[in-house]
């Protein structure tokens, strides 16, 4: 009855990503050649902020999957936070400090944005709590999501590419034993790539918590993460 229409009006098609959960979805052709929902609520399952309910009829008799459970799972494995840091955030927005202002202070808190930390914020702004999800969406430099004790930053621009950012990458991850943008289970590492840092003529550059260092290479990548892990055993 249907046919699947891939990447519809895209050039290219995307994965959903598991740090925003956005991307595109495949839509479906009826009979007169309009397009329409799959109704397989993937938007609905991977909206960040909650705000898609769908009231659909499904063409199975029974989706294999629950929308509402995994929507109620994934908020009860929020982290409980400590709330008494946004006191500060939540006073400095009344005293007129900007929106991306209030997320720095709340990832400096905290070393990520939580979710109650943006709902309050999105309180006390009067916006909804889209908005202020996507602005902290839009740049890259906060965290969604907890991030570990020592946060490695590898620089991907293109001088660094150039240089050998990609083994060090790779070196980094081997000895973390982690993909890059993920956490180790123990939160001890958190491995991510990331643009222009401004320091070219350093290349290949790792930024590790507060240090900028420069002329980095898979040895001292390994060496690092070696120190670091003796370091935790001590």
């Amino acid at each position: 009855m249907y046919e699947v229409l891939k990447g519809i009006d895209f050039e290219q098609r995307q994965l959903v990503g598991k740090k925003h959960g956005v991307g595109l979805f495949d839509l479906v052709k009826g009979k007169g050649g309009e397009p329409r929902c799959y109704s397989c609520t993937l938007c609905e399952r991977t909206c960040p902020v909650d705000c898609i309910d769908i009231e659909y009829r499904a063409e199975a008799p029974k989706l294999p999957w629950d929308a509402a459970a995994e929507k109620a799972a994934a908020l009860e494995a929020q982290p409980e936070i400590d709330p008494r840091p946004l006191d500060a955030v939540i006073a400095g927005l009344r005293d007129g400090a900007g929106l991306v202002e209030a997320l720095n202070a709340t990832q400096t808190a905290y070393r990520y944005l939580p979710r109650r930390a943006l709902e309050d914020i999105a309180i006390a702004t009067g916006l909804k709590l889209s908005q202020v999800y996507g602005v902290a969406t839009f740049f890259p430099q906060f965290n969604l999501q907890p991030v570990g004790k020592h946060l490695v930053e590898v620089c991907v621009g293109a001088a660094c590419h150039v240089a050998g950012a990609p083994l060090v990458l790779e070196a980094f991850s081997l000895e973390m034993e982690v993909a890059v943008g993920q956490t180790t289970d123990d939160m001890l590492f958190t491995l991510q790539a990331v643009n222009c840092v401004g320091a070219c003529a350093l290349a290949p550059v790792v930024r590790f918590g507060d240090e900028t260092m420069g002329d980095y290479t898979p040895a001292k990548a390994r060496k690092l993460v070696r120190k670091l892990r003796r370091d935790e055993e001590v």
